[in-house]
């Protein structure tokens, strides 16, 4: 979406939610695998009654939450991607002067945001409100910062790359760019599409 007050086509909210969602999906599936074995002695069927849900709830509602959130985020991330192939045939040529991978940054994301939550209890309110509050002071940071190319999840499929590049009519930039090509090298001509701020999404 292009931006009226500076020209910049930016991922705007679901989009970036999305991005955020998947960065930690790693994390969520830890997080549920560690709630159903500290609870696994409550995995019995008790019925609807008001008792039972409110147990279930307790010990695994987080987990639910966690579960239905990555199911979405995952969906989001597709479809943001998807999207982002297709509008990205209105991208710029140019010509990549320097390059440096950018995918290492995926290992420090992992051990700053998500490993330290591994080592937190999730048995009381106090504690699951902390990992709430946790997450949303990350998620401000994480969309207003280049963190958010830097996704676990994307360096699946995706490279992150940062990039001298030299538009059409001479003027010399550069940028972060997320692309499918695992080798990019200087003097490669590539379609870049402005995605935020000096972030770009490669056309494949």
């Amino acid at each position: 979406m292009k931006n009226a007050s500076n020209k910049i086509n930016n991922l705007q909210g679901i989009a970036q939610f999305v991005l955020f969602i998947t960065s930690y999906i790693p994390l969520f599936i830890l997080v549920v695998l560690k709630q159903i074995f500290d609870n696994h002695s409550f995995l019995f069927w008790g019925g609807f009654h008001w008792i039972e849900v409110l147990l279930c709830i307790e010990k695994f509602g987080l987990s639910i939450v966690l579960i239905i959130i990555s199911i979405a985020g995952f969906w989001g991330y597709r479809t943001t991607f998807a999207n982002l192939e297709r509008v990205a045939t209105n991208g710029d040529n140019v010509t990549v002067l320097n390059v440096n991978n950018k995918n290492s940054e995926a290992v420090g994301y992992i051990a700053t945001y998500i490993i330290p939550f591994l080592f937190q209890g999730f048995g009381d309110w106090y504690e699951l409100l902390a990992f709430a509050f946790m997450m949303i002071i990350i998620y401000r940071i994480y969309i207003n910062s280049n963190l958010i190319l830097i996704n676990p999840v994307l360096s699946f499929k995706y490279s992150i790359y940062e990039i001298e590049y030299q538009q059409q009519n001479g003027k010399i930039k550069n940028g972060l760019l997320i692309s499918r090509n695992k080798y990019l090298e200087e003097d490669n001509q590539i379609k870049i599409y402005e995605m935020g701020f000096k972030l770009f999404y490669v056309k494949n």
